[in-house]
């Protein structure tokens, strides 16, 4: 699931756009009407994306955006105004926003606008994907728990592989896939390689958490999201 935290002042538009963006089936929705309250759905929730209005009873989003920046956050943040002039955008992306978005919204390109920059956060090496019990990233290699805080070093093809089925949004690869795309094609990689791969990664999921995201299908694996 994609968990999303949208924060609007105007309780009517919030609730709408939560109970909009809930309908796709693969997104989790949050609301929050202030920065404070936003501030607490943040650290509870850990979203992969922000919505944020810029005006708010408490405080201007972009300030809040440079506070999100300056936490450590690198996830996307959409800034929501009612005004879209031209110094407007420039403040809300000075500020750490990755776009800017006019009201009134329209869903469907809200929505698309929301899954290219989750693509594009995605393929950055920075990005912090969330995995089941874990928090994935790719650039420095690691898995970390959520709840212990405890990370696990991946190797070069077990980050290869989480990121290419994390890609495929829990729906089964079978196992020729997963070797073409992770190792390229070579005659003399077969997939015996690719099982003993994914045995040692389960090996290292299950000494941090009982429950590994990583599934055996008929014909190949999936991530359970």
């Amino acid at each position: 699931m994609v968990k999303i935290l949208a924060v609007d002042d105007d309780s009517h538009l919030l609730e709408t756009l939560v109970r909009q963006l809930s309908s796709e089936t693969d997104f989790d929705v949050t609301g929050a009407e202030t920065i404070a309250d936003a501030k607490l759905r943040l650290e509870e929730t850990d979203p992969d994306l922000i919505l944020l209005d810029v005006s708010l009873p408490d405080g201007d989003g972009r300030d809040a955006c440079r506070w999100i920046r300056s936490q450590g956050y690198t996830i996307p943040v959409l800034m929501l105004t009612a005004q879209d002039g031209e110094m407007d955008t420039i403040e809300g992306l000075e500020a750490g926003a990755n776009d800017y978005i006019a009201k009134p919204l329209r869903l469907g390109e809200l929505v698309a606008r929301i899954r290219i920059h989750l693509d594009q956060y995605q393929a950055r090496s920075d990005a912090r994907i969330t995995i089941g019990a874990f928090v994935f990233t790719p650039g420095s290699k690691t898995l970390t728990h959520r709840d212990t805080g405890k990370d696990l070093s991946l190797t070069e093809k077990e980050t290869a592989i989480i990121k290419y089925l994390f890609k495929k949004e829990g729906a089964e690869v079978n196992k020729i896939e997963l070797l073409e795309n992770v190792w390229g094609y070579n005659e003399r990689i077969t997939t015996h390689t690719l099982e003993t791969h994914i045995y040692r990664l389960r090996q290292k999921i299950h000494l941090i958490d009982e429950n590994p995201f990583l599934v055996t299908r008929n014909k190949g694996y999936c991530l359970s999201l």
